[in-house]
């Protein structure tokens, strides 16, 4: 069996098998940038499948209640979204990984995130939710920790096993990218 840690923190770590088949979801608009890179990687030693957010055609959540209802967890929109949540549903978790855009996850990821509401009640649980951000700002900066926080609560509340971490990566500075690469390597 082949593992490999993924840094929660600088004391805490979550155990990842080779053999978990994660959805990895990648959320930068920009194709081949860090966060694209970072998803790539983290397929490769998990051997997941990566959906890149800014491929898909779908709309935002319209709270119509569908999905809860007689939808029985579809949508009532008819859009590229019940192919992301067939993966979900076969998946042994979710791997989000996005840039960090105004100390949140980018428009494409968070509409993704939102249309995970169609899910039935029940069927993330259990599941694994790998978290990884990366941005401009060094790696103790207070969005890091906002964000954790913010992936945490909703991963406690839908009962999965939750992992997080924020990648201090600016801009052009391949040092400080292979460094956060370093660390998915465990």
């Amino acid at each position: 069996m082949i593992e490999w840690l993924l840094s929660i923190s600088q004391t805490a770590y979550f155990i990842w098998k080779r053999e978990d088949f994660m959805i990895v979801i990648a959320g930068s608009p920009r194709k081949g940038m860090y966060s694209d890179r970072i998803a790539e990687r983290f397929a490769r030693l998990t051997g997941s499948k990566i959906i890149y957010a800014r491929n898909l055609h779908i709309g935002p959540c319209r709270a119509c209640g569908y999905c809860k209802g007689i939808g029985n967890g579809t949508c009532v929109q008819k859009d590229d979204m019940p192919s992301v949540l067939e993966s979900v549903r076969t998946s042994d978790g979710i791997a989000l990984i996005s840039p960090v855009y105004w100390w949140q996850v980018t428009a494409q990821i968070k509409l993704v995130i939102d249309r995970l509401y169609a899910l039935r009640d029940g069927e993330l649980r259990g599941k694994k939710l790998a978290v990884i951000m990366n941005g401009e700002a060094e790696e103790s900066d207070a969005e890091y920790r906002i964000l954790s926080e913010q992936f945490s609560e909703m991963a406690e509340y839908l009962g999965m096993k939750y992992s997080f971490l924020g990648c201090g990566t600016p801009e052009g500075d391949e040092a400080a990218f292979a460094a956060a690469l370093e660390k998915m390597d465990g």
